[in-house]
């Protein structure tokens, strides 16, 4: 079966060094990819080089097959990159712009895509009642704690259909009603088929939503599979996630120069 999301031999440089090297992965409809390891490992880099927010300096993407080649500038095509949603680790925000003016530009942005504008508007309330954001619409970034404006990165995310889900550490700031709602939003996006790229510490979290996981360290990808296959390598069938990454984590640290 073809990958919605497939990554080759992405190598990320921040000025002459590189800082994430050779990752590979795919990511298949109806999965979700945990992204493993610790700061500094280079997961939130890797998903920024993916989004065009870092350049990539080599290696391929393909989406549903169709293959892009990274380097000398090239970035994803706009036309594939609004297949993709993403929630970033850090919210990102205009000061000037209050919540519901925010929403309203992403409308804007989008050219209200994916449906009427009688449809989406119903779309963003119920996104907005669920996760109790109503009070805050009006208020200003300032005015918002980081929970809230998290939340706000989670319904922009939410609000037009995707294929692609790319969620970095989505579960920071938010309270635990928030947190379940968000994990349930995340399981129904992988039920209906979308291919879903999951970077989070929370590895409890992780290992009951993701089908598979790619553990990263120093730029690269040291270690893939299911929890099942991680296992098995490891000769140890009752392993939590956690066991099994800090394990291969020190296995891979004692075998470095």
């Amino acid at each position: 079966m073809t990958a919605v999301l497939s990554v080759h031999d992405v190598t990320i440089s921040r000025g002459s060094t590189p800082v994430v090297r050779g990752v590979s992965f795919d990511i298949h409809a109806g999965e979700i990819l945990g992204l493993i390891g610790p700061n500094g490992a280079g997961k939130s880099t890797t998903i920024g080089g993916l989004l065009g927010y870092y350049p990539v300096t080599g290696g391929q993407m393909a989406f549903r097959g169709q293959p892009y080649t990274f380097g000398d500038g090239k970035e994803i095509p706009f036309e594939v990159k609004r297949k993709f949603a993403y929630i970033p680790e850090q919210p990102v925000y205009y000061a000037d712009l209050t919540l519901a003016e925010h929403l309203e530009w992403k409308m804007r942005l989008w050219g209200l895509a994916g449906g009427s504008d009688a449809t989406v508007h119903a779309r963003m309330e119920d996104l907005v009642h669920q996760l109790q954001l109503e009070p805050h619409l009006s208020k200003f970034p300032h005015q918002c704690s980081k929970g809230t404006l998290q939340k706000l990165m989670v319904v922009s995310a939410f609000l037009f259909p995707f294929d692609v889900l790319i969620v970095d550490e989505p579960f920071i700031g938010l309270d635990v009603i928030a947190i379940r709602q968000v994990r349930e939003w995340i399981e129904r996006a992988r039920l209906d088929g979308a291919a879903v790229l999951l970077s989070t510490h929370v590895l409890d979290s992780a290992e009951r939503m993701c089908q598979r996981f790619a553990f990263m360290m120093d730029g690269e990808v040291f270690a893939a599979g299911s929890l099942e296959e991680l296992r098995a390598a490891q000769g140890n069938a009752a392993a939590s996630l956690e066991d099994l990454f800090i394990a291969l984590f020190h296995a891979r640290r004692a075998v470095q120069p």
